[in-house]
């Protein structure tokens, strides 16, 4: 079993956002970036979004509410969805999960590219 690279993980989750269309000058690209790192470490994060998840990517970034985590990441999402959609995740799995007029919650956008990692999809 290859050994967890953390340098490595952050580089493929930041580069899979951008090719989704997330923009990285937005603070919900970085909370995106470590929530996604923290769901490859520890999948169980996940069955808890605000309690589980959001606590411990807000800890990282030393931010005591939760809710402000998941206020930024819904905005990233958002102005994604507003301005181009979330097509090229279907691109990237070779399935439609998304219409043009479909957007991905916070967390199903986490667990997508969590996956995207755990399967190896990313060009090595």
């Amino acid at each position: 079993m290859e050994e967890f690279d953390r340098n490595k993980v952050r580089r493929i989750v930041k580069m899979t956002l951008i090719k989704i269309g997330i923009r990285c000058d937005l603070i919900g690209f970085s909370y995106l970036c470590t929530a996604v790192e923290l769901a490859i470490e520890n999948p169980f994060l996940c069955n808890h979004l605000c309690k589980g998840l959001y606590v411990e990517v807000g800890k990282r970034f030393s931010i005591e509410k939760e809710c402000c985590v998941e206020r930024s990441i819904r905005h990233a999402i958002d102005t994604t969805f507003n301005q181009k959609s979330f097509e090229s995740i279907n691109q990237m799995f070779g399935t439609e999960l998304f219409s043009v007029y479909d957007k991905p919650t916070a967390g199903e956008l986490i667990k997508l590219v969590a996956e995207y990692y755990n399967l190896g999809l990313y060009e090595k």
